[in-house]
C-alpha cells in the first residue's frame, strides 16, 4: 500500500517505521523543517515532504492522488480533522485514519467528517488498564 502520513513526530515516525517493515511505501508530510530534515536522515526509505498537511498543494506534491490510506497523526485535533476531510472528500482517498489527542473531541471524528478510523490514545489506554483490573 501507499500510505501518506501527516505529522512526522514520535507517532508519525514510529508508524512509518512499522509500515516500512511490512513492505509499504510511505510518505510523511512534516510542517517543521528541522524535523523534516532529521526524518530524511533517519529514514532514507521514506519520502519526506516539508509543508503544511492542510494545504491541498502540499498534499498533491506528496502524492495524495496515489495514496491508499492517509493517516493524520499531528498533535492538533482540528488539523487532523481537516486533513482526513480533504483526503476523503477532495482527493477520494479510500481510507483516512486520524489521531485524536483530546478525548473530548472524539465525537467529531466520524465518517461524515471523512474519518474511517479515529484512534484516541487516552481511550485505548484507559480500556487496557480497566481490563487488567477485572
Amino acid at each position: 500500500m501507499r500510505v501518506l502520513i501527516v505529522g512526522g513526530g514520535q507517532v508519525g515516525s514510529y508508524l512509518a517505521g512499522l509500515l516500512l517493515e511490512q513492505g509499504h511505501t510511505v510518505t510523511i508530510i512534516e510542517m517543521h523543517e528541522a524535523t523534516a530534515v532529521a526524518l530524511r536522515h533517519a529514514m532514507p526509505n521514506v519520502t519526506v515532504v516539508h509543508g503544511n498537511g492542510t494545504d491541498p498543494g502540499v498534499l498533491e506534491m506528496a502524492g495524495i492522488h496515489n495514496a491508499n490510506l492517509v493517516a493524520a497523526v499531528t498533535g492538533a485535533d482540528p488539523t487532523n480533522l481537516v486533513i482526513t476531510s480533504l483526503a476523503r472528500f477532495a482527493f477520494n482517498v479510500p481510507r483516512a485514519v486520524a489521531r485524536v489527542n483530546n478525548p473530548h473531541n472524539t465525537w467529531m471524528f466520524i465518517p461524515e467528517m471523512g474519518v474511517d478510523l479515529a484512534l484516541n490514545q487516552a481511550e485505548v489506554l484507559a480500556h487496557l488498564i480497566t481490563r487488567t483490573m477485572l
